[in-house]
């Protein structure tokens, strides 16, 4: 994920397009000059000055049209909001301190933190629910020695190899641990986001809680796990000669996730703590972690619901503006009345014009992000709306229909049909085309999940609705043949090929981790940014 500027021009060469104004006035005043010489010698000047004051203020409401159109195609954004989303899944990035300190030997029957930690985390992948997970290595950087996968086997091969040889910087910065592991997701990725630091607290950098609130601003909750004890004990440095001391640090990662919330506390949706402090050997810790990224059935349309910021694109603003300025200008221009009452009617359509229903412009802004791609920006619009507009009104189904339509677009086949299921479908006051294009999109869903009997159903409600639909007659014919073929196989066939999917060969090659130090080791040789200084740390 990157920071996000508080003010962005997406394609800034289309600004030049303004200068264009600057010809269109001069044509303009030497057009009022030539009108004013051949029409009024002679004349009144007070009708004179009627036509110079209407043309002038054409001009100038059209001159500002356009500039705010250029401004509209220019994708100027200020501004961040918080939006919701749809999240389907959840991904956990585990963020283990590998540094030195971590192999103090006081945690509980003498082990040392680190082998406490890979106890515990091997105890949460046994335990881990559908969903999946990447690997964060923090010492004095941090590195993503695992990208997010499903692949278990690969995790504990990991858990088990970890120690502080595995990176050469020095000291400790959970701080890029958590960097790295948002520089990890993807951005606007459709799943739920988690941090878990597995740690002794013991820092050498103090930059844990911007880090922590950076990573609340992109609604992705952190969670502390601490390992060892807060009576200090001595560890050896990573020159291998240096004596420190060293201990659980719990009473200060309680204090830095209290600081992180007390920060964010504007933008928590929830109005849950998204920073937590826990310690390992508490026995519900475990289970705390784990309840996170599990659902109920009850709740699951809450839980999928999230939020994540994202700049506030402004082109429905300028559009609207340019739009109204347009018309505007015929008002100033074209109205033979005086100056008064031309300004009068000038502000009464102002009012007039921006007082369109706020529903009906979420959903025009809805679409035309949607049409641009950028479906998260069109999914918080249609969701606004469904949520807020009236039971059984027209804008509701539209809302609800295009977030469908958004979903299909983003791969989610499930919750594009959950938001179908929700429209009023059997109520004929609603557009034929809208209800056939609904049904039609079931079955489409159905259909892919090879559920041919319950997406014919869908298509020939598609048929009765809009008898024109000529999709839904072909896919109707499509699934009848379906239909009759599964009939004819035999359940064998069905099967065959699906236990070949399922066999994987384990990753448990220690290679790997060979290359994550050599690699990291060559970043931190050919580093030249002014960070020499760090080699002053102390490696614990």
């Amino acid at each position: 994920m990157e920071e996000l500027s508080s003010f962005s021009i997406g394609r800034p060469e289309i600004l030049w397009a303004s200068l264009l104004i600057l010809p269109a006035l001069l044509f303009v005043i030497i057009r009022i000059k030539k009108i004013e010489r051949s029409l009024f010698y002679g004349r009144k000047q007070k009708s004179s000055a009627s036509l110079k004051f209407s043309l002038f203020m054409r001009t100038f409401l059209r001159c500002l049209s356009w500039l705010f159109a250029v401004l509209a195609f220019a994708e100027i954004s200020f501004g961040s909001k918080k939006i919701p989303v749809h999240k389907s899944g959840s991904n956990v990035s585990f963020v283990f301190d590998i540094s030195y300190s971590m192999l103090a030997k006081d945690a509980p029957s003498r082990l040392s933190r680190l082998d406490a930690v890979k106890i515990y985390a091997k105890s949460l992948i046994e335990n881990f629910p559908e969903a999946s997970f990447s690997a964060v290595l923090a010492k004095g950087d941090g590195f993503v020695a695992i990208s997010e996968t499903e692949d278990k086997n690969a995790m504990l091969n990991l858990i088990d190899n970890l120690s502080p040889k595995l990176m050469t910087s020095g000291g400790s910065s959970l701080a890029r641990g958590i960097e790295a592991a948002l520089t990890s997701i993807p951005q606007h990725s459709e799943k739920s986001q988690y941090i878990w630091i597995f740690t002794d607290g013991d820092e050498t950098d103090n930059l844990l809680v911007k880090s922590m609130e950076k990573a609340q601003k992109f609604g992705v909750p952190v969670s502390i796990v601490g390992f060892g004890s807060e009576n200090e004990s001595e560890v050896i440095a990573g020159d291998g000669k240096t004596r420190v001391k060293t201990a659980l640090r719990a009473k200060k990662m309680k204090e830095i996730c209290e600081e992180a919330n007390e920060k964010t506390r504007a933008l928590n949706h929830s109005g849950k703590n998204q920073a937590i402090y826990v310690s390992s050997t508490s026995s519900s810790s475990a289970w705390l972690l784990l309840g996170q990224i599990k659902k109920s059935p009850k709740d699951g349309e809450e839980k999928a619901m999230g939020y994540e910021i994202q700049n506030v694109k402004r082109h429905g603003f300028f559009i609207f503006f340019s739009i109204v300025f347009l018309l505007l200008s015929f008002v100033a221009g074209e109205l033979n009345i005086s100056k008064r009452k031309k300004l009068a009617a000038i502000l009464a359509a102002s009012l007039l014009l921006t007082s369109c229903k706020s529903e009906k412009k979420q959903i025009l802004e809805g679409s035309w992000a949607w049409y641009e791609g950028k479906y998260t920006s069109a999914t918080a619009d249609f969701l606004n709306v469904a949520q807020n507009a009236d039971e059984g009104s027209l804008a509701r189904e539209y809302a609800i229909f295009d977030l469908s339509a958004t979903y299909l677009s983003l791969g989610e086949s499930e919750a594009a049909f959950e938001r179908l299921s929700e429209m009023q479908l059997e109520n004929e006051n609603l557009p034929a085309d809208l209800r056939s294009t609904a049904y039609y999109n079931m079955g489409i869903i159905s259909s892919r999940k090879n559920d041919y009997r319950r997406a014919a159903d869908y298509f020939k409600k598609s048929i009765l609705a809009n008898p024109k639909n000529q999709n839904a007659k072909i896919n109707l014919e499509l699934c009848v043949r379906e239909l009759v073929q599964k009939l004819t196989n035999s359940a064998q066939a069905q099967m065959q090929g699906v236990n070949e999917e399922k066999q994987k060969n384990p990753q448990l090659n220690s290679e790997i981790f060979n290359l994550i130090r050599e690699n990291e080791g060559k970043k931190w040789r050919n580093m030249s940014d002014g960070r020499e200084t760090e080699d002053d740390v102390l490696d614990y």
